[in-house]
């Protein structure tokens, strides 16, 4: 990974240099900010390498560190190497590691060797071994024995050494796409795809999704303004998890206070009765009588597998959905599935998105390249932040959406203000067709790029999950 160390030297200039590169003076126009200036230089740093790029940008004793991807793509990160110093000035350093600790690991699905003999494993349920009656030894020998056992474990290995080598998935599979990708299928050979290549950073975002997470999480989808995608990537994220993880495994819900267009723009409509307020109202009436098989009778299963729990119907005349009816709805669900995806509606003062956007694990937020919408999203995180403290943006993904009638000056800015104020990272989408139509969206026939974007985001939203939990 190549590397640019940047230094802000007044309010429109800048110093940027990499390695084995002369210094490159950086000036933003009047109206420009400086921000602007590096996040384009960097873009087109990665761009021309094809590959990451590592930004450590210094501006009056303050460092951050960017990774920005050949796709345009920005996250913040920790330093991986030694990053190149500007001539005569010196990036500060960050100790980013504690000193290494020595443990010994046992492999997945194993017992660890210095376990006590009297446990045993029944799926991943850890249980002490029921004692046998008749075997009563005397004390002084099970002392010796028990500590000539506990000798030899220290000295075994975990693992035999005829057991195969380990497979990292994906690593050893020939490429798929791209110009390696169609000389293995024109010439039969079995080139591997380059480390940081497209379809490499697809499958990491598969090996991510299928990865463990630590219980049931609430993934969180909520712009303020209208219009902007809420319900198409809430849709698209449902469908790409539980392709990966299994039918099953992720529900997707309707929590506008008056209900939203899920139920319009789902592959497979919800009949009458599958809807969050039905759901809620049979869970008051029985409280924890819910089993799965009657939990099916209120979500609308897709085609994928995923499920979906549509908003209020008209039948409900003067209901609303309040912030109680979405935690009665996330208690029902947290027994059956793994993953909640709240689509939110646009007011902010209704209960429901209080409780959406205040218990979410991560928080993911669609922004067309307008300046409206970025302006939105900008000024709700900032509210979160102030309410719940700097935490929920390092749980937030900004998803910047391509569309028609959009400002690409707009991009640069935004991208710059949602990384300053400490989003966790802004990924990319491109345009999508049937996104934008109003249709219903069956994933099937999405463009190949949307589905890409899709994993990789939903690829960040299970990381973010998983790291949140240790």
């Amino acid at each position: 990974m190549s590397a640019l160390a940047i230094e802000i030297t007044g309010e429109r200039t800048a110093v940027a240099r990499g390695a084995g590169a002369e210094e490159v003076d950086l000036t933003a126009d009047k109206g420009q900010s400086i921000h602007a200036v590096i996040a384009a230089y960097s873009r087109k740093h990665s761009a021309d390498a094809g590959a990451p790029v590592e930004v450590v940008v210094n501006e009056a004793g303050r460092t951050n560190y960017l990774t920005v991807e050949p796709d345009g793509n920005v996250s913040r990160s920790l330093p991986t190497g030694p990053i190149a110093a500007a001539a005569g000035r010196e990036v500060p350093q960050v100790d980013v590691a504690p000193e290494p600790v020595t443990m010994s690991v046992a492999p997945i699905g194993h017992l660890p060797v210095s376990a006590p003999d009297t446990m045993w494993r029944e799926g991943n349920v850890q249980k002490q071994r029921p004692p046998v009656p008749w075997q009563r030894p005397n004390p002084d020998t099970s002392v010796r024995r028990s500590q000539a056992h506990a000798s030899t474990r220290s000295t075994r290995p975990a693992m035999s050494v005829l057991a195969a080598p380990e497979i990292t998935p994906g690593s050893s599979e020939p490429a798929r796409t791209g110009i390696r990708g169609r000389l293995n299928a024109v010439l039969n050979l079995g080139l591997a795809p380059k480390p940081e290549s497209a379809e490499m950073r697809h499958r990491a975002a598969i090996a991510a999704i299928t990865g463990p997470i630590p219980g049931f999480s609430i993934v969180t989808v909520a712009n303020p303004k209208g219009g902007v995608g809420k319900t198409p990537i809430a849709v698209g994220l449902n469908a790409v998890i539980a392709q990966h993880r299994g039918a099953g495994s992720t529900v997707c819900a309707d929590v506008a206070e008056v209900g939203g267009s899920l139920a319009d723009r789902v592959s497979v409509p919800p009949r009458a009765g599958q809807d969050v307020l039905a759901l809620v109202a049979a869970q008051a009436a029985a409280p924890g009588s819910i089993r799965p098989s009657e939990l099916s009778r209120f979500l609308s299963r897709q085609p994928g597998g995923e499920d979906v729990v549509a908003g209020i119907f008209d039948g409900f005349d003067g209901a609303a959905l309040g912030y109680d009816d979405v935690e009665s709805l996330a208690n029902v669900l947290s027994e059956h599935r793994e993953i909640l995806i709240a689509d939110t509606g646009n007011n902010r003062l209704a209960g429901s998105w209080q409780w959406a956007t205040s218990n979410a694990n991560v928080l993911v937020v669609p922004v067309p390249l307008r300046r409206d919408a970025a302006a939105a999203a900008h000024r709700m995180l900032l509210d979160l932040a102030a309410a719940a403290g700097s935490d929920i943006l390092a749980r937030t993904i900004v998803v910047i959406t391509d569309g028609p009638g959009d400002a690409p000056m707009v991009e640069i800015e935004a991208v710059d203000a949602f990384l300053e104020v400490g989003v966790h990272s802004v990924r990319r989408m491109p345009f999508e067709p049937l996104f934008a139509s109003g249709e219903r969206i069956a994933t099937s026939q999405l463009r190949s790029t949307t589905t890409e974007s899709l994993t990789v985001v939903a690829g960040a939203v299970v990381e973010l999950i998983a790291h949140a939990a240790g």
